[in-house]
């Protein structure tokens, strides 16, 4: 019977019937146990290889975990028995998947699936290095890199087990990227490529890929766009999926969101099961509180509902689309679904952090942007949360320091200097405020173009007298870039400079983009409640702006913020959120508002810094480190 039995064990793990292995195997296992004239060591090891290969193939990680440490178990004292016969041997060459090395690393696989990466790396361990595949040197090194936790991560023993892997497999491009996210040099990552074992014969965009990467982990977000741009212009990559997804995230790190957003719908229109690239197209469409079509979201938000599985990527887009819609208490539920599946999902972590201050849960938001600095120390959006929680947390010193470090990281960022200059300019001491100045000059003179900046010395004309110099700056920039903030800030400055056409103008155009926008429709209010309109019984009549503004029962957060000049009276007494937040533009809106003292109005240098002190540094700092605009 016995012989029978395994014989029919054979048969269904040659066909791979391996769910049906399992229970025959188990119950040759017990006839041998209870038949010890029959059984030998031999019989029994085949057959438990049979059982626990059949387990972990069927994906019962914990059986098989179990089973594999009997196994070894079982195979040592073989060894020390002398017992490894021709028979073990010819079974070791007729399935591969037998031999030690690749069962034990079936074995730590098993102990990673279910939780214990400890575990998964002693198994690994134990394997001798000379006898380490690839594969066995890339889990070795994601187990050092990744999956030991974030506070106990050891990278430094994980590069030897990269390098490893990039000499035998040189075209390993993931692992590349591992190793330039873990601080390697450019330089030596390119070298130990060109002196792999094995080397294609055209290398050429190898080696600009790896320089755009580098620049991408090292904060140079726009030269890494511009190098993987000159892949995709000069050579025939063009329109290659990945290509396209690692130059829309240089410019989603960089801020340029409207041309990430391009890319990443080029991705998704090449191919619509790309859910990474449909959850980053989420996140840089929603930057844009005031000009995101919704119909457009909703529909790409429909296109992960049909899936019946989902992974990390599903439940982020899931996650995405409820910040969006503003249900933050399920938008939390479902990033930690995807933060379950993948605890290193960088977009998750930061997503977290902007609802738990949409939540006012400042503290708890702080927390999560560590964690989120901890796995991606290059992106802006961390060191911008931070600030945000920091100062909506009324820990002004904290909120200073991390204004200090990002433009320490990121020296040539616009979005850095402009974070810092609006922070400036609303500071109470007026000295602190003139430095605003030279953030502003010398973000404009690194982009132009950038709608933050460009509000910012708006901002900084109309506080020096200079209001056409101001009006001329946003008229300019507003054709380039018609987006219904802008339209509604240059209306207020031309309605209080009683230019009531020419405001009632642009608020229509702020209209056409945001329809629901409430500050463009009070100010409209405004001007037609007065007689500053042709027809409305003398022209030259000013706007009464002391008198209680009409009442308005909603408040749409997103439509709290501007970066353009205060106006003289806000909805429901709503102080103009972005001046004391210091946001960047539209983007990151909701975070700003969340502050309860932005909300009520209050200053946040209240609390004990009212004289600004905790700013008075900034001068020295600003010409120790060359921000001085030269």
């Amino acid at each position: 019977m016995e012989n029978a039995l395994f014989a029919n064990v054979k048969r269904l793990y040659d066909h791979k019937l391996y769910e049906c292995v399992i229970p025959l195997a188990k119950l040759l296992i017990t006839v041998l146990k209870n038949d010890r004239n029959v059984a030998t060591l031999e019989l029994e090891y085949q057959v438990q290889l049979y059982l626990v290969n059949s387990q972990y193939k069927e994906r019962h990680h914990r059986s098989a975990s179990r089973h594999f440490v009997d196994l070894f178990h079982q195979r040592r004292l073989m060894n020390h028995r002398r017992h490894k016969s021709a028979g073990l041997l010819a079974i070791e060459s007729a399935y591969p998947e037998f031999g030690e090395v690749e069962l034990r690393r079936r074995h730590a696989e098993c102990y990673r699936e279910i939780g214990d990466p400890d575990m998964a790396l002693g198994t690994l361990l134990q394997v001798p290095v000379k006898s380490r595949t690839p594969r066995i040197n890339l889990m070795l090194a994601r187990l050092q890199h990744h999956c030991l936790g974030f506070g106990n991560t050891n990278k430094t023993k994980s590069l030897p087990a990269y390098k490893e892997v990039i000499r035998e497999c040189p075209m390993a491009l993931p692992v590349i990227q591992d190793l330039l996210e873990l601080g390697e040099d450019g330089n030596e990552v390119n070298s130990l490529v060109m002196h792999a074992a094995s080397v294609p014969g055209n290398f050429d965009w190898l080696r600009t890929w790896i320089k755009a990467l580098a620049q991408m982990f090292d904060c140079k977000h726009q030269d890494a766009a511009r190098t993987f741009q000159r892949l995709q212009d000069n050579t025939l990559l063009r329109c290659n999926e990945q290509l396209m997804m690692a130059l829309g995230r240089c410019l989603y790190y960089d801020g340029s969101y409207a041309q990430a957003e391009q890319f990443f719908a080029a991705t998704v229109s090449a191919n619509s099961e790309n859910i990474e690239a449909i959850g980053l197209l989420a996140v840089v469409r929603g930057q844009d509180s005031f000009n995101s079509n919704r119909t457009d979201m909703d529909r790409l938000y429909a296109q992960v509902t049909a899936e019946p599985k989902y992974t990390a990527e599903h439940w982020f887009v899931h996650a995405q689309s409820m910040y969006d819609a503003g249900k933050f208490e399920r938008g939390l539920s479902f990033v930690g679904q995807c933060l379950n599946s993948e605890p290193r999902h960088q977009e998750a972590l930061i997503l977290r952090g902007r609802l738990l201050i949409s939540l006012e849960r400042f503290l708890e938001a702080v927390e999560a942007f560590r964690m989120a600095q901890k796995v991606a120390p290059y992106r802006f959006e961390v060191y911008r949360g931070l600030f945000h929680s920091y100062l909506a947390a009324k820990r002004f010193k904290e909120a200073h320091a991390m204004c200090n470090w990002a433009l320490r990281i990121f020296p040539n960022s616009p979005r850095g200097l402009t974070m810092f200059g609006r922070t400036l300019f609303h500071s109470p001491d007026p000295q602190i405020k003139k430095s605003a100045r030279k953030f502003a000059e010398k973000s404009l003179k690194i982009d132009p173009n950038y709608t933050p900046a460009v509000t910012l010395m708006a901002d900084i004309c109309q506080l020096e007298g200079a209001i056409q110099a101001s009006i001329k700056l946003l008229e300019d920039h507003v054709l380039l870039f018609p987006q219904a903030n802008l339209f509604t800030n240059l209306a207020d400055m031309l309605r209080t400079q009683k230019e009531p056409l020419r405001a009632l103008e642009y608020y229509y155009k702020a209209l056409g983009k945001n329809p629901k926008c409430e500050r463009t429709l009070r100010g409209i209010s405004l001007l037609k409640s007065s007689n500053s309109l042709i027809g409305g019984g003398g022209g030259t009549t000013v706007l009464d702006e002391s008198g209680p503004p009409p009442p308005i029962k909603v408040v749409v957060i997103s439509q709290l913020t501007s970066n353009g000049p205060p106006l003289a009276a806000t909805p429901c007494g709503t102080a103009n959120l972005d001046n004391w937040m210091g946001v960047d533009g539209a983007e990151n809106s909701r975070e700003a508002t969340s502050s309860p003292a932005a909300r009520s109005g209050q200053d946040v240098d209240g609390d004990g810094d009212g004289d600004g002190s905790v700013w008075h540094d900034v001068d020295a700092e600003m010409v120790n480190l060359n921000y001085d605009g030269h």
